[in-house]
């Protein structure tokens, strides 16, 4: 049974949820990119060079669609694609040079849009909030997702 608090709590992490996300897809959107597009660059500018496989799997996202997204990024020069030398099945996604100075661009403009948040935040409530949102995410990611439980309990698998 789910407790009034948890209820409270639920319903107030859910208006977080949202709340971030319009902010920052509005913010990605006003620098020329989507979400998916901004994490794809991200990605790839974390890891200097993925193949799509992988690439795939550090966004979260379906090869079909992800395909989609890379070939946007292709189209606007923020991307290319070659093959693996290893394996000439593997195409390889990297950032060429006009991706790699988008991807610092939307780094600042992340760490702008954070600190603007953060300083609306008094300075004495900060360690409180950052040992808060640390158990949060640590409990988040020692779960799976409720619907690919479902589905591997219905025994769909993931």
């Amino acid at each position: 049974m789910t407790s009034r608090q948890d209820t409270k709590l639920s319903l107030l992490m859910a208006r977080l949820i949202h709340r971030i996300i319009v902010l920052d897809r509005d913010e990605k959107s006003c620098q020329g990119v989507s979400l998916t597009q901004h994490y794809t660059i991200a990605a790839l500018y974390r890891k200097k060079r993925l193949t799509m496989n992988e690439l795939s799997r550090e966004v979260h996202l379906a090869i079909s669609t992800l395909t989609r997204i890379v070939d946007v990024l292709v189209r606007d020069g923020l991307v290319q694609r070659k093959p693996s030398p290893e394996d000439r099945r593997k195409v390889i996604a990297e950032l060429t040079e006009k991706g790699n100075e988008k991807a610092r661009h939307l780094r600042e403009c992340t760490q702008r849009f954070w600190t603007d948040i953060l300083s609306r935040i008094p300075d004495e409530k900060k360690p409180d909030l950052t040992g808060q949102v640390k158990l949060l995410l640590e409990a988040m990611e020692s779960m799976e997702s409720v619907c690919v439980r479902q589905k591997a309990a219905d025994g769909g698998g993931p």
